[in-house]
């Protein structure tokens, strides 16, 4: 699926396929969302509001309802175990960044993608969020 611009909306990877690709982009920020949950709502609003300041930012949703398939393949590739509402950053395939639940707000995104390096995932302790995986530098 190619990315769009738009602050309207997020495209959606439906497809292990489109995940792979989007996975290398030089940087991304998937959304895993459930939209049966009300905390997953209050996190898509915080990655809208995100969108709509940075719309030149890549960032993609996957449906872990829909697309549960296409979930459990990032789980597997990133070796970060799946949660929801989550957000993964990548950049050139390798993990910078992640955070779940209520820790997904515009700020955090804002601080994982102008903090990612590509060298290492971001030490989430020093925006006071919490990191779901060891090895993170936290």
């Amino acid at each position: 699926m190619p990315w769009s611009k738009s602050a309207q909306s997020l495209p959606e990877l439906d497809s292990i396929e489109e995940c792979a690709s989007a996975m290398n982009e030089e940087l991304v920020v998937l959304f895993k969302h459930s939209p049966t949950c009300p905390v997953s709502w209050m996190a898509h609003r915080e990655v809208m509001h995100y969108r709509s300041a940075q719309p030149d930012i890549p960032m993609y949703l996957i449906s872990v309802r829909r697309r549960r398939e296409v979930s459990r393949y990032i789980a597997e590739q990133t070796g970060i175990q799946h949660e929801s509402p989550q957000i993964i950053v990548l950049q050139r395939g390798q993990v910078v960044a992640t955070v779940s639940h209520d820790e997904v707000t515009a700020d955090a995104i804002s601080a994982f993608v102008g903090r990612s390096s590509g060298t290492g995932v971001t030490d989430l302790g020093a925006i006071g969020a919490q990191t779901p995986f060891p090895g993170s530098g936290s």
